[in-house]
C-alpha cells in the first residue's frame, strides 16, 4: 500500500512539491525509527512489564509470609501497607524511566526536562522535608518492627496503646482516653511495654501501726492469685 502510495503520487504530492518532499522525510524518518528506535522501546517495555511483575509478586510473597507467621493483625497491616509502599513506588520509577525513554526515542531533548525536574525536585524536597524524614522513620519502624498496633508504648514522651500506623504518622490512645497523633519523625526513642514481658510497679500505702510481716503476706498472695489468673 505505501508503495503503491508513493508511486502514484501527483499534484500537492508530487516528489518535486513541498509537500511531496515533507512526505520523503516523513518516509524516512518512520524507517530509521522502525529500524532502530522501535525494538528499543519494545525491549524497555518488556523489561518494564517483566519489573513490574516482580514487584508485584515480591508484595504479594511478603503479605503471605506475614498472614502465615505473624504475631497480630497489627504486623499484617504493616506489612500491606509497606508492600504497597514498594509496589507503587517501584512502578512510579519504571514508568517515569519508561515514559523517558519514549521522549528520547520521538527527539525530545531531554536535558532542559531534567534540569527543571531536578529543580522542582529542590523546592519540593526543602518544602516538605518533614514529611520525607516522617515516611523515612515510618518505614524503618516497620522494618525493624519496633512496635506494632495493640503495644503499650511510650513515644515522644507520650504513653498509651497504638491505635493505627502509617508511614506518616502513629495514632496513640492515652491511659485517659486521649487520642494522640505523633508524626514519625518526632519518634526518636520508643519505650514498648508490650514485647517479652513488663513489671508493674505498685506503691501502697499503709498505716505506721500495720505489721509489716502481715502486709508482705497478703500483698504476696495477691500477687501469686494475679500471676496464676488465666484472665
Amino acid at each position: 500500500m505505501y508503495a503503491f502510495l508513493m508511486a502514484t503520487r501527483t499534484g500537492w504530492l508530487a516528489e518535486d512539491r513541498f509537500m511531496g518532499k515533507v512526505l520523503d522525510e516523513w518516509a524516512v524518518d518512520v524507517q530509521e525509527f522502525i529500524r532502530s528506535k522501535l525494538p528499543h522501546l519494545l525491549a524497555v517495555a518488556v523489561i518494564a512489564f517483566v519489573l513490574s511483575r516482580l514487584l508485584s509478586i515480591i508484595a504479594a510473597r511478603m503479605i503471605k509470609v506475614a498472614e502465615a507467621h505473624a504475631a497480630s493483625r497489627g504486623r499484617v497491616a504493616q506489612v500491606k501497607t509497606l508492600a504497597g509502599v514498594i509496589r507503587t513506588t517501584g512502578a512510579a520509577v519504571i514508568g517515569a524511566i519508561v515514559f523517558l525513554q519514549f521522549l528520547d526515542a520521538v527527539g525530545v531533548n531531554l536535558a532542559p526536562l531534567l534540569a527543571s525536574a531536578g529543580i522542582a525536585g529542590v523546592a519540593i524536597g526543602l518544602a516538605a522535608q518533614n514529611i520525607v524524614k516522617d515516611m523515612l522513620n515510618g518505614t524503618l519502624i516497620l522494618i525493624e518492627d519496633q512496635f506494632n498496633v495493640g503495644d503499650v508504648v511510650t513515644l515522644a514522651g507520650l504513653t498509651g496503646t497504638v491505635e493505627a500506623m502509617t508511614l506518616r504518622k502513629t495514632t496513640v490512645r492515652g491511659n485517659d482516653g486521649t487520642l494522640f497523633v505523633i508524626p514519625n519523625s518526632q519518634i526518636t526513642t520508643v519505650a514498648n511495654q508490650s514485647v517479652d514481658y513488663s513489671v508493674a510497679t505498685i506503691n501502697v500505702s499503709v498505716d505506721f501501726s500495720a505489721n509489716p510481716d502481715k502486709v508482705l503476706e497478703l500483698l504476696t498472695g495477691i500477687a501469686t492469685d494475679i500471676r496464676t489468673s488465666e484472665e
